[in-house]
């Protein structure tokens, strides 16, 4: 078999298409393809494979490397399928781990800086799309639904890298579903689910975990896969159960602590917890989704909630929807439009007393029911 690690296939950035460099994504997913089964025929005992559910669709995910194996899934535990599983997943991951395979593959020169980098490049034709991260490259086949990449796996994996793996790739291959991946917060009470938008700083992720410690089901604090259904509900889906807090953020939540994972560099300024590891029984994968949370925060000695306009709705969850479009026309905003006209919106406004935050949220989900 041709010898992966002999050859340097670069992702070529001819140019910038739709806002994003250009790859040659051919010839780069078939060597791709090329490298991860003379990964498996020279590594046969360390292959592992094990099968999810994103979105309601089965995702197969193969990994040659038993470390890598173990680490890289653990975002994803939550998902993980027990039992009989399909034939025919209507997503393949396959994986490989550069350094305990020997099987390497040199995208162009080598890094001199060893910071961070995140590079997205897609072919002409939109079929396939690439990222490339310190440690990390991986292909999406958009036609194929296939997802193939290399990764470097040791100590100094950013912590970014092994919290949410495999993030672009992901984020397409849902929005290519019609699940539109949005950044969002979402918890349930009583199989209700409570999204929460808003700008980056406006208490979406405080508001999630403050819920989540209260007893709330937790889906993400980052990431939503947004569903419309043929009957004009919404469902929530969940793809990761990771969170990124900065020091601060992290002191309000005193039990998060001992289970924070702190990168090895300096600029990694914020901590990685795995949810899995702390609350595994509150950990959901999909959830319809009853109401629309607007957090802000106020200075106030207490939390309270009050009813938003459908306007005000939209123009907090509007520019979540730009997330990882193609283009204008794919940002989804028109379910977003949807979503505000069928789910009832509220302001959360954020007193200095954040212990109140998920009464304040069950007192919402109450309004949203007519309680």
């Amino acid at each position: 078999m041709e010898d992966a690690s002999a050859q340097t296939v670069p992702v070529r950035y001819a140019g910038v298409a739709r806002g994003w460099a250009i790859l040659d994504g051919e010839a780069m997913f078939s060597r791709m393809r090329t490298a991860f089964g003379q990964a498996v025929a020279t590594n046969p005992d360390r292959l592992l494979e094990s099968h999810y559910t994103f979105a309601g669709q089965i995702v197969r995910i193969r990994i040659v490397g038993r470390d890598l194996a173990e680490q890289i899934v653990r975002p994803f535990s939550h998902l993980r399928m027990n039992g009989s599983v399909s034939p025919d997943p209507q997503l393949t991951i396959d994986l490989w781990d550069e350094n305990e395979t020997n099987i390497r593959l040199r995208l162009g020169p080598a890094r001199r800086d060893p910071g961070w980098a995140d590079v997205t490049a897609v072919s002409p034709d939109g079929r396939y799309l690439g990222q490339r991260l310190p440690n990390t490259f991986t292909c999406l086949d958009r036609k194929a639904d296939h997802i193939i990449g290399s990764i470097a796996w040791s100590d100094d994996v950013f912590i970014y890298e092994r919290g949410k793996p495999l993030t672009r790739p992901l984020v397409m291959w849902h929005n290519d579903r019609n699940v539109q991946v949005i950044h969002a917060g979402l918890v349930s009470r009583n199989q209700q689910g409570v999204l929460f938008a808003g700008r980056s700083g406006s208490g979406k992720s405080t508001s999630t975990l403050a819920c989540l410690c209260a007893g709330f089901n937790y889906l993400s604090e980052d990431f939503v896969g947004l569903q419309r259904l043929p009957e004009g509900s919404f469902v929530g889906h969940s793809l990761y159960n990771s969170v990124f807090l900065e020091t601060d953020d992290l002191a309000r939540f005193p039990g998060l602590i001992p289970h924070a994972i702190k990168g090895r560099f300096p600029y990694e300024e914020k901590s990685l917890i795995l949810l899995s590891q702390v609350f595994p029984k509150r950990l959901e994968c999909s959830v319809p989704i009853k109401a629309l949370a607007l957090p802000r925060i106020v200075d106030a000695p207490q939390s309270r909630i009050r009813p938003a306009s459908k306007g005000e709705a939209l123009l907090a969850v509007g520019p979540s929807s730009l997330f990882m479009a193609l283009s204008p026309e794919d940002c989804g905003f028109g379910r977003l439009v949807q979503l505000v006209e069928r789910v009832s919106s509220y302001w959360l406004e954020l007193g200095h007393d954040l212990s109140e935050i998920p009464a304040r949220v069950e007192e919402l989900l109450a309004m949203a029911n007519g309680s």
